[in-house]
């Protein structure tokens, strides 16, 4: 009987360790590029076009493995990980019924008692990285008015993206109820695309010319498919359902290894912060360019303490630079929450967002010594992209220190737009079962010297971008709440 028991313990945990590898095994390029499906025309005249969305967004497979990860994004991030995981025991039995009352089930649990705006946040900002890394969609044609159609997803679900991001005019999807006037019932409406796609082609009628000389003018000014800069949401893989599971059961290891890990970094003494995390885990490659930015004794050259800047991942950021440097920074932040200010290893200064006192502040720190690191985009980017550089650091000492950084995660992204769940933004990332930071110290850049705050920002930028292999932009942390949250991103904050 000890025997039988030995080898089901045995079995269960080989089985655990196989879930939790096939989570963090990231498909291959081939394989995405191989379920490319070819578009699916419903109807076509000279000025207009329906395809059918979803032969597009489901690569051509009509299975609930399919449908389902979607659906479990729409429950875990708009809903919770107990709604999710709902859905995940009702996956077994979906195979046993038709597709419509597939999709018509999975709605029911991913939308019932959902807010309708945190809905459409989701479809925004999170839904349309999943569908633009699980199939490769070509743009419609320029020359036409195109309408997609899908009778799978609620349109809430795949409007953003289809029209955002793949070009399409119109979208003609099923409608989820509403629960009062704020909330969704659950339940998806009569499949009315027929009735929706007669009147969209209506429109165009007669319409040839026009429409042909519309949308040449569209398609010369922007390009589809879109580049995806901005996207939220917590979930770093796509979940399957196997991978779904996997999480599941890998979820009460990863909140017991985050409270060690931030034990680690709150509690112990500064020399053995860095071993103790590598035991635990955490994984800060160092490398530097160039002068030796990375002594303890370099300064910016007036005598103060020696100014970092850096792109922004995390709000990690100045913590791995610490641990690079192996010594105390201070970190400038314009909004963080009280729970992440107090679990912060090292001192924060918070910003005002009023230009001459935010400059007196950090001019303050450095002129008693303090290593300062500042993030000039002022919000994090997940994709190889950096956004602008506020010029502000550039005027603060005679040199500046550029560090470009990176992060891996492989399981929980470690950011979020959603102000509720900010403070759990550095908890989440050491969730993932070994985070990893990259941090490269670059040659020093000169201010002054006849050259604009701005024109240093922008070296500065891109001496990051080339040593990272990003992409610099124009985009602002406006931008991103824009798109992501519907708002400027801007919060209160207390002197």
């Amino acid at each position: 009987m000890k025997g039988y028991a030995h080898r089901l313990l045995g079995l269960h945990r080989a089985v655990k360790e196989r879930l939790v590898a096939g989570l963090l095994r990231r498909p291959s390029p081939t394989t995405t590029a191989a379920a490319m499906a070819a578009p699916v025309v419903i109807e076509t005249t000279v000025a207009a076009a329906i395809l059918d969305a979803d032969a597009l967004l489901l690569a051509g497979k009509t299975t609930p493995a399919a449908l389902f990860p979607p659906f479990f994004l729409v429950a875990v991030e708009a809903g919770s990980f107990a709604r999710g995981l709902l859905l995940l025991a009702l996956y077994p039995f979906l195979h046993f019924v038709k597709l419509e009352a597939c999709a018509r089930a999975m709605a029911m649990v991913a939308f019932c008692g959902l807010r309708r705006d945190e809905a459409a946040r989701i479809g925004r900002a999170v839904l349309p990285r999943h569908f633009s890394r699980s199939t490769s969609i070509p743009s419609p044609a320029p020359e036409k008015m195109t309408a997609a159609v899908s009778s799978s997803f609620p349109t809430v679900m795949v409007e953003a993206f289809l029209k955002e991001y793949v070009g399409f005019d119109a979208v003609v999807g099923r409608e989820v109820r509403k629960a009062g006037q704020h909330y969704y019932s659950g339940f998806m409406e009569e499949d009315d695309s027929a009735e929706k796609e007669a009147r969209f082609m209506a429109a165009t009628k007669g319409a040839a010319e026009k429409s042909k000389s519309e949308n040449n003018n569209r398609g010369s000014q922007q390009c589809y498919p879109k580049p995806m800069v901005f996207h939220d949401g917590r979930l770093a893989f796509t979940p399957t359902p196997a991978r779904a599971l996997a999480m599941y059961a890998y979820l009460p290891l990863a909140v017991f290894l985050a409270a060690v890990r931030m034990a680690i970094y709150t509690l112990l003494p500064r020399r053995l912060i860095n071993p103790a995390a590598a035991l635990a885990g955490v994984r800060v490659i160092v490398t530097s360019s160039g002068n030796n930015t990375t002594s303890t004794t370099s300064k910016t050259g007036n005598g103060g303490g020696r100014l970092y800047a850096c792109n922004h991942r995390t709000l990690l950021d100045p913590i791995a630079i610490a641990s690079a440097l192996n010594k105390p920074v201070s970190a400038v932040t314009y909004s963080l929450s009280r729970v992440s200010e107090l679990l912060s290893p090292i001192p924060l200064l918070r910003l005002t967002r009023r230009r001459e006192e935010d400059r007196a502040r950090m001019s303050a720190l450095l002129a008693r010594g303090d290593d300062v690191v500042v993030c000039p985009e002022g919000t994090t980017c997940r994709e190889p992209y950096l956004l602008r550089f506020s010029p502000l650091f550039a005027e603060l000492a005679d040199e500046v220190s550029p560090v470009a950084v990176d992060e891996k995660s492989a399981v929980f992204y470690g950011t979020s737009t959603s102000p509720g769940a900010k403070c759990l933004d550095s908890v989440y990332f050491l969730m993932n079962p070994r985070p990893e930071y990259s941090v490269r110290f670059l040659q020093p850049v000169r201010t002054g010297g006849g050259k604009s705050s701005i024109e240093v920002a922008n070296t500065v930028q891109g001496a990051i971008a080339d040593a990272l292999g990003f992409q610099p932009t124009a985009m602002t942390r406006k931008d991103k709440y824009l798109l992501l949250a519907g708002n400027e991103g801007v919060v209160p904050t207390k002197a």
